[in-house]
């Protein structure tokens, strides 16, 4: 049985933790295989990490329904590629996620859209609706932000978890990965709980308190096909050709980070856990196997909102200079009142046209912008950030 609390804590010393790299041109299954093979070899091979004849929990990101190809989700070629080979140890798989503002019809159209009953038929897999299972409260010792979440129960009958994040851009993290995608685990109770931490250091302690609580034995990143600009939804894929894996999910955070074009400290979420012990943060910890960060390194357009989240000088009065806000566009607005849904500040309300949003109450999150499958959330840019925008095309 998979015993989160028994695995928050870890212990790191002098010696590196290891992040191993593959290149990886496309999606075509020979080469997911052959770049996943290879990238687990430098780490000293699966069965390290998950043993042999286990019960496996995959995790993949799926955010919403998306197609594969619009990067907001974890590609079916590197879940299938990934099963397989947990399977080659004997292990039983299943899969799943809880996707944003989630429920089971709703969850249904997130799989179709993902492709992942295909994955499941392809593999045998058992592919979770995880929301039809209760919930069991989990302590977090040594919280900072949540002392508990609520998890599936689903978990207490699996010994292991494997995490196989997307690496994107994120307007209220600035970066998404092998951390943030254990947020996926929690119940719409924690997420709501989290989103009111709403300042930028705050809410990575929150998320780092959630990965804390059950880190996975590996996590596995798809950062073939990556997301840059106003992700993790509304963002544009880009090409980023590279596997990556490690145990510590915080130095694998670090290198893809890094990998993005991000300076050192920025991604807070990555920084809090590893001043927490959770892991390595600083690429002089890292030791990286494979592809070199030279070779895969891109500059990635950032989201808006970075601005700004990085530069606390221009807090109020003057933060409407870089402050960018989520609008509804009543033009796209079907009202299906997903975005009041997941809105944590309740700030979301409706009329006979569309969708408002009461910027009193706005605690710009970003949950809206995120879900909308209709693109409904547009962003209201200030000048400042504009500009901040075109410099750095």
């Amino acid at each position: 049985m998979f015993h989160p609390r028994l695995r928050s804590v870890r212990i790191y010393g002098m010696k590196k933790s290891i992040v191993a790299v593959a290149r990886c041109e496309d999606y075509s299954p020979e080469r997911v295989g052959k770049s996943l093979d290879d990238m687990l070899e430098l780490l000293g091979g699966l069965e390290k990490f998950v043993g042999r004849g286990k019960k496996v929990f995959v995790k993949p990101n799926l955010l919403l329904a998306a197609k594969p190809e619009e990067a907001v989700t974890t590609h079916p070629a590197v879940l299938i590629a990934v099963i397989r080979r947990l399977q080659d140890l004997g292990a039983t798989v299943s899969f799943g996620d809880l996707p944003g503002g989630f429920h089971a019809g709703g969850t249904r159209k997130v799989h179709t859209a993902t492709d992942m009953p295909r994955v499941a038929q392809e593999t045998g897999a058992e592919l979770v609706s995880l929301e039809k299972h209760s919930f069991r409260k989990l302590e977090i010792p040594g919280a900072k932000k949540l002392t508990h979440i609520h998890i599936p129960k689903h978990l207490d009958e699996v010994d292991v978890i494997v995490n196989v994040c997307k690496l994107k851009t994120h307007m209220q993290t600035l970066m998404t990965g092998a951390v943030k995608n254990m947020f996926g685990l929690t119940a719409t109770t924690d997420r709501v709980a989290a989103h009111r931490f709403a300042r930028y250091r705050d809410f990575a302690e929150a998320v780092a308190d959630i990965y804390s609580a059950m880190p996975p034995a590996l996590s596995i990143m798809d950062a073939v096909v990556g997301m840059e600009g106003t992700g993790p939804s509304q963002g544009k894929p880009i090409a980023l050709k590279f596997i990556a894996g490690a145990a510590d999910a915080v130095a694998l955070d670090a290198f893809a980070a890094a990998a993005l074009g991000f300076s050192p400290g920025e991604i807070a979420v990555t920084e809090c856990a590893g001043l927490r012990g959770m892991g390595a943060y600083k690429l002089k910890d890292i030791e990286v196997l494979g592809e070199r960060l030279e070779n895969v390194r891109r500059r990635v357009r950032r989201p808006s909102s970075a601005a700004f989240l990085l530069m606390p000088v221009l807090a109020s009065p003057f933060t409407e200079l870089t402050k960018v806000r989520p609008r509804i566009e009543p033009e796209k607005c079907v009202k299906c009142r997903k975005c009041a849904e997941v809105c944590p500040a309740g700030a979301i309300s409706f009329d006979e046209k569309a969708g408002k949003i009461n910027n009193d109450k706005c605690i710009l999150c970003f949950c809206c912008h995120e879900l909308c499958i209709y693109s409904a959330v547009a962003l209201n840019k200030p000048p400042l950030v504009k500009l901040i925008e075109m410099v750095r095309k």
